[in-house]
């Protein structure tokens, strides 16, 4: 998920007359540090939108910058023809089901949720976790038990079963959890006018 600001120089062109060719560039000095400001922006946001965010998904949020040829900034959530990830699924796709809704499938059989099983500071599953549970035979096991329907990991107690993670088939995120065009535009809104008159202002300062 990403966004573009895009900047219309002809209007301010036609008025201004002395130091015409400054324009695009200050142009793209305004866009690129407006873009910044987005990327500001959502970064300091996200927590109050997502619980505990990872540190990768935060600064995923990348700018591709604009220059005085290509009046256009860009900034988003890497991946899905954003800029490059190692992720196996990019962030821009895990952050798309959060601004737009949507169902998250899979990546094998089935998404491992947490019930009654410790998460880490970011509310997951803790890496390796599962693997370390089910390397004890004797006392974890995953499937169905009997008498039950709900497929997931348990540990056997005296008391019997507890159930420790759920597994799903699939999971739903609700549309519009992450504001992310809103905050995205209140920046431009808020930023580009000012941030492009000091441009314009150094750049007829420091013309030859």
């Amino acid at each position: 998920m990403h966004i573009s600001v895009k900047a219309d120089t002809k209007e301010i062109t036609k008025f201004l007359l002395i130091g015409r060719k400054q324009i695009p560039y200050a142009t793209s000095v305004a866009l690129n540090q407006t873009a910044f400001d987005v990327r500001t922006s959502l970064q300091r946001l996200l927590p109050r939108f997502i619980d505990r965010p990872t540190k990768a998904t935060t600064k995923s949020v990348q700018v591709q910058q604009s220059n005085k040829r290509n009046l256009v900034a860009t900034v988003g959530f890497v991946g899905k023809g954003f800029r490059t990830t190692k992720w196996n699924k990019s962030p821009a796709e895990i952050m798309a089901k959060h601004i737009t809704g949507g169902t998250r499938k899979p990546n094998k059989r089935a998404i491992a949720v947490p019930v009654s099983l410790k998460k880490n500071q970011y509310g997951n599953i803790p890496r390796n976790k599962i693997t370390k549970l089910l390397s004890d035979k004797t006392k974890y096991f995953s499937g169905v038990p009997k008498g039950r329907s709900n497929a997931g990991i348990y540990e056997r107690q005296k008391k019997g079963l507890k159930m420790l993670v759920a597994w799903e088939p699939k999971a739903s995120y609700q549309g519009g959890r992450f504001p992310f065009r809103r905050i995205a535009t209140n920046t431009v809104n808020k930023r580009y006018k000012k941030r492009f008159n000091a441009a314009l202002k150094n750049a007829l300062l420091t013309a030859k």
